[in-house]
């Protein structure tokens, strides 16, 4: 039973990296072609794009089961993120950035494997955790910049540091962590909000579907707490350095 679910997650790793570097290549030229030189932000919408392309045509065909298809859209889509980030900075090593994408292929294999196997799992301890992990880059820049910045103490803004002194580092680091902070915030809240409410399908509304209660799971109210405080801490400053 076991070897008989190989294809199936192989297919899926497959479709999900095909249209993924699909939409990667397209919005490259159209960015080539609106803003040369300029193709990072655009690929990275793309390779969204094509993810989530991917993602919902393996649903149709059937190799991902509904109640999975988000978790297992939010991890990929994770995994192409930091993937992305690793590439950003190291556009003059195409080894690496070759076995970042076989890495890419690696990754959803292994995503789809291992909720193909869990059957049943705690979707709110899930979409905590998975909150927490999009939050950690906006979270950890908020606070190496705070140590540096305020207490004088450099040793997390350090990392930092040496991406932004490599050639065009500022540049691309300028470009992506709108997706990365801006992005990762903004899941996270996302999927830690709509835990907190218990919907119910119904035939007594035109939706079909009404909120029957909320849930009092604290530790998805805490990434939702930390998601907003981080989201607020990066608009304060965007408003405070463009008014300065």
């Amino acid at each position: 039973m076991q070897n008989s679910n190989i294809p199936r997650n192989l297919r899926t790793s497959v479709i999900i990296s095909i249209t993924t570097g699909f939409f990667i290549l397209l919005f490259s030229l159209v960015g080539h072609i609106l803003t040369p030189g300029k193709l990072i932000a655009f690929s990275f919408i793309g390779g969204i794009i094509g993810l989530i392309t991917g993602t919902y045509i393996c649903f149709k065909q059937n190799t991902i089961e509904k109640a999975k298809l988000l978790p297992v859209m939010v991890c990929t889509l994770y995994a192409f993120g930091l993937i992305s980030f690793i590439i950003v900075f190291n556009f003059d090593k195409p080894l690496l950035i070759f076995f970042c994408f076989l890495l890419f292929g690696l990754a959803t294999l292994i995503i789809n494997h291992y909720f193909f196997k869990r059957s049943n799992f705690s979707r709110n301890k899930f979409y905590a955790v998975i909150g927490l992990l999009f939050s950690f880059p906006a979270l950890y820049f908020i606070v190496a910049s705070l140590l540096k910045f305020q207490l004088g103490s450099g040793f997390l803004f350090s990392a930092i540091e040496a991406i932004l002194t490599q050639p065009n580092g500022q540049t691309n680091f300028n470009t992506i962590t709108p997706f990365l902070f801006g992005g990762g915030l903004l899941i996270s809240f996302a999927l830690n909000f709509f835990t907190q409410f218990k919907i119910q399908k119904t035939d007594k509304n035109i939706l079909h579907y009404k909120i029957c209660r909320l849930s009092n799971s604290y530790l998805n109210l805490f990434v939702l707490l930390i998601a907003s405080i981080g989201g607020f801490i990066i608009i304060a400053y965007l408003v405070v350095e463009n008014l300065t």
